[in-house]
């Protein structure tokens, strides 16, 4: 599933349906390199059948275009497991857009350089916290366990943070003196002092 190419496309042949034989134009990929439209046809599982797919066989992975999807009515959406596509018909609610990217020719196209925000307030997809921005954390948060700081995040417990994934590779030193006790003295077994004050007299001697 790609949002960034105009048209289905594969390089394997035997996935398609009712092929035939075009000479079609040349498609760009990374690299420099390129390859030839040399036929098309049908790809379905039978649910769902996506028709003028491009043959190209130096293609290295095969291509569903989001736009041509969107154009049979169908409407996608990307999770951080999967993507789904959805019947006809299916309406976001106006108040769960944060963003949009216009749709030009074939293409998604996102303005970041102006406000394209549904609400007012502007919002941080940056997850992962740097080592300098977990420690600064650890500090607000009174020194909890790193362990706390993740679930207080994850569960929505705490405010005003953004990030949601903290790290840390360096013990706190303040967390190491706040948790140092004195090694106690070994119990003696025989008592060496003969007279009242004798221990505290060796002591200021030495």
């Amino acid at each position: 599933m790609d949002s960034g190419v105009s048209r289905h496309m594969t390089s394997t042949l035997y996935l398609l349906k009712d092929v035939k034989s075009i000479r079609g134009g040349y498609v760009g990929f990374a690299g420099n390199q390129c390859g030839q439209i040399v036929g098309e046809g049908t790809l379905t599982n039978e649910k769902v059948a996506f028709k003028n797919v491009n043959y190209i066989s130096e293609l290295e992975n095969n291509l569903l275009s989001i736009s041509q999807i969107c154009d049979k009515q169908f409407s996608t959406h990307f999770t951080d497991r999967e993507c789904l596509i959805l019947k006809p018909g299916f309406k976001i609610p106006e108040e769960w857009i944060i963003m949009r990217a216009p749709r030009v020719n074939d293409l998604y196209v996102m303005n970041m350089s102006t406000a394209s925000t549904s609400s007012g307030s502007a919002q941080c997809f940056i997850s992962r916290a740097s080592e300098r921005e977990s420690v600064l954390w650890h500090r607000r948060m009174g020194h909890i366990s790193l362990r706390k700081m993740n679930h207080l995040v994850h569960k929505n417990l705490v405010e005003g943070v953004n990030l949601r994934n903290f790290q840390l590779t360096e013990d706190c030193l303040d967390c190491k003196k706040g948790k140092k006790m004195m090694k106690p003295h070994p119990k003696k077994l025989v008592n060496s002092i003969n007279l009242p004050f004798e221990g505290s007299l060796c002591m200021l001697l030495l």
